[in-house]
């Protein structure tokens, strides 16, 4: 019986795959890295008030976004220095001298007039010695601790100002009639409701364009800039992304515990200073 069952088990599955492959998808339950969708089933990709499993099953599978697997990797590192002139060109020298491209760089004093913060974004390659890199930083002078944030749970945040044109690409303004006017307004009132689904603020106006500020992680900016590009850009700036690690919820019991781990960490294993 379990035998039955088991040949039952498989047969269903394998209709499943054909049944999938026959609607456009390839045999992804079979092979993960075959290709997704077949471009003839484009008109029946996002498919409302499914009402059967297999269609449901297909919208699934196209919206779910395949794993990146880049030649690269992002890193994110906190350096906590003097506040001395040439700390900033010594940092960036270590890095630019093992071929490090620093995505971002954001540096000011902290709560201590004496003592800068520096979150610096790195774009690595595979195979790069990033740990070597970490010992150089913090075997400088002037730098008291370096801090990879990578694998920490942090809270991330960017600042974006864009500057949008009031009119659509192509129309400098001079046509004043009543369907250009309108075509104006709708590009204008596109341009705000996509800054309010983002959370976005408008903080200034001109006769030809607006600026637009936003605040929040990298990955969410960079989807705003997408988005605002066919709306036609004039100009933008970013700060760059700052990083702090998450705060921690602890009650009880729990607490005792972390303080017991803590109280186990091996001194030799912390950096210099």
């Amino acid at each position: 019986e379990e035998k039955s069952n088991g040949r039952v088990l498989d047969m269903g599955r394998k209709v499943m795959a054909s049944t999938i492959t026959k609607r456009g998808f390839s045999s992804s339950l079979t092979d993960p890295t075959a290709g997704m969708l077949n471009p003839d089933y484009e008109y029946e990709r996002l498919r409302t008030n499914v009402t059967t499993p297999e269609d449901a099953v297909n919208n699934i599978l196209y919206n779910t976004p395949n794993r990146m697997k880049g030649p690269e990797q992002r890193r994110v590192i906190c350096a906590l220095v003097n506040n001395h002139p040439g700390v900033l060109v010594q940092v960036t020298g270590v890095l630019a001298a093992r071929g490090f491209n620093i995505n971002s760089l954001v540096v000011a004093t902290t709560e201590v007039p004496d003592l800068s913060r520096m979150t610096i974004t790195l774009i690595l390659k595979k195979g790069s010695n990033f740990s070597q890199a970490i010992k150089q930083l913090e075997g400088l002078v002037e730098v008291w601790a370096v801090l990879d944030y990578t694998e920490t749970a942090t809270l991330e945040r960017e600042l974006l100002l864009i500057k949008m044109a009031h009119h659509p690409p192509g129309d400098d303004g001079s046509d004043q009639s009543a369907d250009e006017k309108m075509k104006r307004h709708a590009h204008r009132a596109a341009i705000k409701s996509l800054a309010e689904i983002f959370k976005a603020d408008v903080i200034d106006v001109g006769s030809q364009d607006l600026t637009i500020q936003l605040c929040g992680k990298s990955s969410r900016i960079d989807n705003f800039v997408k988005l605002m590009k066919p709306f036609g850009i004039i100009e933008s700036s970013r700060s760059g992304s700052m990083t702090i690690p998450r705060s921690r919820i602890t009650f009880g019991d729990e607490a005792e515990e972390i303080q017991m781990e803590y109280d186990g960490v091996d001194v030799t294993m912390l950096p210099p200073g």
